[in-house]
């Protein structure tokens, strides 16, 4: 992913407008302690997320880490959204976790972070070990969307295939399962969590232009690319996208460009 946290705090409605529907559908059903609460939000970019989630919380929490793997997201966190009770830090979730972050939390959230991972069960695990043994969390990754189809396209190119490579560590291992929801319940309970529900739900989200989406596609493009390349990958992208008529209504720049992608959404308890 790009760690231009500037870039990223421009483009990530997409990822916000995901966090609240989630939030306000299982918010409620966190288990939310009388007082004290625990909270780390893995792959918090920003901060933006972050901080929307204490919306969700009850008010006497005693503390809320968000964590990223990196350190120029974690900077600009601190610097817009770092309080008395709130604070970022740098965590690669894919590592081994420090002793004295295991166990620490009641909850953990994670919105569109986890596909990221190239060990997913290790990702998973670390989630659970950073719990406390009645810990819960909610996290949600992406399936199969056409973001992932236009960058596959573009990268069997001669022109693109020199830039756009090892794109297995960029599309989520759920965009081709054809029953993620069923594999991520698997490794839930190998895991060790006692409750698990995993639904894999139909979403959309609607650019309300060519510029919106590109903005989107820089903040999360993993490859380091000039911005007069980026600006004609994202020509060439965006004609793919035409061609296989991957979104709806992008007959112009002036139309309302609208994605439907899947969504996994997990909540898990350690009790």
């Amino acid at each position: 992913m790009n760690d231009n946290a500037e870039l990223y705090h421009k483009g990530n409605n997409l990822q916000r407008n995901a966090a609240i529907q989630c939030l306000e559908a299982y918010g409620p059903k966190m288990k939310w302690k009388k007082s004290g609460d625990r909270v780390i939000d893995i792959g918090c970019a920003d901060g933006f997320v972050t901080n929307i989630i204490k919306k969700y919380m009850p008010n006497n929490f005693e503390r809320l880490v968000g964590c990223d793997i990196h350190a120029a997201m974690v900077k600009f966190a601190n610097n817009h959204f770092r309080n008395d009770r709130t604070s970022f830090t740098q965590l690669d979730i894919e590592a081994d976790l420090p002793d004295d972050m295991k166990g620490s939390f009641d909850h953990v959230f994670s919105f569109l972070t986890i596909h990221w991972i190239p060990n997913q069960e290790k990702a998973f695990k670390n989630v659970y070990d950073l719990l406390s043994d009645d810990g819960d969390c909610l996290l949600t990754v992406l399936g199969h969307t056409p973001l992932y189809t236009a960058y596959t396209v573009l990268s069997e190119t001669e022109k693109w295939s020199k830039w756009v490579t090892n794109l297995d560590q960029f599309v989520s291992p759920y965009h081709v399962y054809d029953e993620p929801d069923t594999y991520l319940t698997k490794v839930l309970k190998k895991i060790g969590f006692k409750q698990y529900d995993v639904r894999c739900k139909q979403k959309q989200y609607k650019y309300h232009s060519v510029q919106e989406l590109k903005d989107a596609i820089s903040a999360v493009n993993p490859y380091k690319m000039p911005k007069e390349v980026f600006d004609e990958f994202f020509e060439d992208y965006i004609q793919v996208v035409r061609d296989l008529k991957l979104f709806d209504q992008t007959n112009n720049n002036s139309h309302t460009i609208t994605l439907h992608y899947n969504l996994l959404v997990i909540y898990a308890s350690k009790s």
